[in-house]
Parts: structure tokens; C-alpha cells; sequence
């Protein structure tokens, strides 16, 4: 089973370019980011010395990258996203394709909000069309309309790129920023 799974997750970003959607828009990003504390939210198993899932290849070296894993595995940071355990400490944090895994979302989403500096950036990607993986860990399938007010509620300048058709998205790329004054 768990090989089936593996070749449709193959198939989906091969065919539908999901990942290539995602790292596009994180490189875009990385390229306006200068000097921050930046905490990357599930980097991902290491594989060969290498965290295929991370992000930190496109940030500069002038940036202070934090990678986390919810074990904390490999000698890297041991975060739950649900208790993150930090206040007002990152300018940007990176939830790339965990809050799907995450029961109790809102309780991320106040704690991603929670450990942000006043001003600091939220970067979330969440798929829609995509077989479930990382079971029994796999939850939820969020849209646009979810999205928006989730994050709205907290931040401010939320902004939402769909991937894919209108009725049929493969996944979103979400930006949002804690306010200036921390509300």
C-alpha cells in the first residue's frame, strides 16, 4: 500500500507540478528576504545529508534559517505547531504542506501568529488535490474559502495564489503578515 502511495504522489507532481508550484512561489518570496530569523515549520526527513522537503536552498546566506521537524530528528529543532513554544521571536516562518497534518488547525494557526515578530510573514501551502499520505496523520483539504477567513481573522495583507483551475485546485500558496502593532 505504502508503495501506492508513493507512485501516486509521484504521479501528482510529475503530471500536475504541484511541487514546482510551490517552489516557484517560495523562491519569489526568498528573493525579498534579507537578514531575518526564519523558522521552516516541517523541513522534512534527511535523506543523503539533505532535507528534500526544505526550503532553505533558496534563502540567503544573510538570513538565520531554522529547520524543525515535529521530532526533532537529525539535529534539528523539535517543533509542534500546535505549542511552538516561542513569542514574538521569527520575521518569517514557513508552513509548507503541514497543516493538512494537523488536527487541531486553528491552534496552529494562533501559534504560527503567536511566534511571529509584530510585521513578520506567514508563508503557508496547503494541497487540495493530492492522495492522502502520512497516515493516519492526514486530515484536512483546505480552499480558498476556508483559507481566507481562517487567516484573515489574525492577519493582515492576506494574499492566496491558486494552483490549478477554480473548481478543481491542485493547492494554495498563502502569504499573511502579523501587524505591525501585534493584533
Amino acid at each position: 500500500m505504502g508503495i501506492l502511495l508513493d507512485v501516486g504522489r509521484v504521479l501528482i507532481n510529475s503530471i500536475f507540478r504541484f511541487r514546482h508550484f510551490q517552489e516557484r512561489e517560495v523562491r519569489r518570496f526568498a528573493s525579498t528576504v534579507s537578514g531575518k530569523k526564519i523558522l521552516e515549520i516541517g523541513s522534512g526527513i534527511e535523506s543523503g545529508g539533505v532535507r528534500k522537503y526544505s526550503m532553505k536552498r533558496f534563502f540567503d546566506a544573510t538570513n538565520e534559517f531554522m529547520q524543525s521537524e515535529v521530532d526533532g530528528a537529525g539535529g534539528i529543532l523539535n517543533v509542534d505547531v500546535t505549542d511552538i513554544g516561542h513569542r514574538d521571536e521569527f520575521d518569517v516562518i514557513l508552513c509548507l504542506n503541514v497543516l493538512e497534518h494537523v488536527f487541531d488547525f486553528k491552534k496552529a494557526i494562533d501559534e504560527l501568529y503567536g511566534a511571529l515578530k509584530p510585521g513578520g510573514s506567514l508563508v503557508v501551502v496547503v494541497p487540495t488535490l493530492y492522495p492522502l499520505h502520512f497516515l493516519p496523520h492526514d486530515y484536512w483539504r483546505f480552499t480558498e474559502y476556508s483559507l481566507r477567513p481562517l487567516f484573515e481573522a489574525r492577519f493582515q495583507d492576506v494574499r492566496l495564489k491558486r494552483y490549478g483551475p477554480h473548481r478543481c485546485p491542485m493547492g494554495y500558496f498563502l502569504t499573511a503578515v502579523k501587524g505591525p502593532d501585534g493584533r
